[in-house]
């Protein structure tokens, strides 16, 4: 897995100076838009290769840092993809086809790197969903052209987890450990089968101290399953990683890496300004972002990630 050394801007739920940026570079339509007066209850949507469509090469050093590049992929697949589109009843699927299906060349010669973002409102009670956990899987085995997966690493990205270098006190230790077991552990539980079964190659988190990694693999461990082996910790100029973390780290052999992934990397109002000059009548529904997939294929010998792509899944409330 290859470390992402940078500064993240996070979105605070409005359009925030990034999307704003974006919007006025926005493509638009000179025709009919397909599926106008749809409202879709169920939508899922592949982008296309960003190292093909030129997503990736196309942003400026400070954009690549934040969630833009999701933006600007997501942007691309509704204006030129979305004529074609698979609607099943209320739902739709919206993908880039060219650019979905089996790597070429021999599997070992890839090392295959996702990254699981829940999205759901800050103070939620809701268990995360096992249902999408196993639709994530699906979507992956589509996206990749194949049914028997191997993902060299899966990160889980917490919603609203976000990493703080001074610790927890008492009662935000108390409240984790709550959340571990009453909101996190069936997909942790899930996550670890797939990790022990062979599908998963190594297992992480992002934005955890060393508390948390310690309750989370004492729940783990207690439980026979699997303990996280990475840990994703976006990093501040001003902030350097806790000594206690690097040793804790360390002793257990949990990699640490660093990346540039925003927090909350797709507000639901962003969603629906993305959505607005596409899909205009769900974008005014209650469609709301149930998790954001992040994977790249690394082709190990030459140190180049050959694809690269976001899978979104939404529903309404």
């Amino acid at each position: 897995m290859t470390a992402i050394h940078s500064t993240e801007a996070n979105f605070n739920g409005s359009k925030g100076q990034h999307y704003a940026a974006y919007e006025k570079q926005s493509k638009s339509r000179t025709g009919p838009v397909a599926f106008a007066q749809d409202t879709f209850s169920h939508l899922a949507l592949y982008t296309g290769n960003t190292m093909r469509t030129g997503t990736t090469a196309q942003l400026a050093t400070s954009q690549k840092k934040s969630n833009q590049e999701l933006l600007s992929a997501v942007e691309d697949t509704l204006h030129n993809s979305l004529e074609s589109s698979q609607v099943e009843g209320s739902a739709i699927t919206i993908a880039d086809k060219n650019t979905l299906g089996a790597l070429e060349g021999d599997r070992s010669k890839y090392e295959i790197t996702v990254k699981m973002f829940f999205i759901s409102p800050a103070g939620s009670s809701t268990a995360l969903s096992v249902d999408q956990l196993n639709r994530a899987v699906k979507y992956l085995q589509t996206a990749l052209g194949t049914s028997n997966l191997l993902i060299d690493h899966f990160i889980l990205a917490l919603p609203n987890q976000t990493f703080d270098e001074n610790g927890l006190d008492q009662a935000e230790l108390e409240a984790f450990t709550e959340d571990v077991a009453h909101l996190y552990w069936p997909i942790w539980k899930q996550l670890s089968e797939l990790r022990q079964g062979g599908q998963i190659g190594r297992l992480g988190v992002a934005e955890f101290s060393k508390q948390q990694l310690e309750i989370l693999k004492t729940a783990a461990v207690s439980k026979g399953a699997v303990g996280p082996e990475v840990n994703q910790v976006n990093l501040h100029d001003c902030c350097v990683l806790p000594k206690d973390l690097i040793e804790y780290s360390k002793a257990e052999g949990i990699e640490l890496l660093t990346h540039g992934d925003a927090t909350n990397i797709l507000p639901k109002s962003t969603f629906a300004s993305l959505l607005q000059p596409h899909l205009p009548a769900t974008s005014a529904s209650s469609l709301t972002p149930n998790f954001v997939l992040k994977y790249s294929a690394l082709i190990t010998n030459r140190g180049l990630i050959s694809r690269k792509g976001y899978i979104i899944d939404a529903t309404a409330e």
